[in-house]
């Protein structure tokens, strides 16, 4: 917390815990991944249900691994956390434009790594 002052205003805070929060959640991931941890919570599989939705899970973790975190960030708080982009932008400060670049980059790529993973 170099610079408190600048959380002060409520229309700065949110953000800042936003992007402190994401952060957080992907470095705890991407940790997990490299001491080969589990990094997905324990289901019990006995559910019919749970399995295609582990599998899902599983996939969308793979695909999340292959792009750096601000592209991780952009992704999680558009398509998860339902947030428009100009919100995205300004939780992580950075420019509506850049948002929307790296969406399209995201979603061209993880479409290709989806198709050639397909059984």
């Amino acid at each position: 917390m170099r610079d408190a002052r600048k959380l002060e205003s409520r229309d700065s805070a949110l953000p800042w815990i936003y992007r402190v929060a994401t952060n957080h959640c992907l470095n705890l991931r991407r940790n997990a991944a490299r001491h080969g941890e589990e990094a997905l919570p324990e289901f019990d599989m006995a559910s019919p249900a749970l399995p295609d939705a582990f599998d899902d899970r599983q996939l969308a973790q793979r695909v999340l691994e292959r792009f750096d975190t601000q592209t991780q960030a952009v992704a999680i708080g558009v398509f998860v956390d339902g947030m428009e982009h100009e919100e995205v932008a300004q939780a992580l400060g950075i420019s509506r434009r850049t948002v929307a670049r790296k969406l399209q980059r995201f979603l061209g790529n993880a479409r290709k790594y989806v198709t050639r993973s397909a059984p």
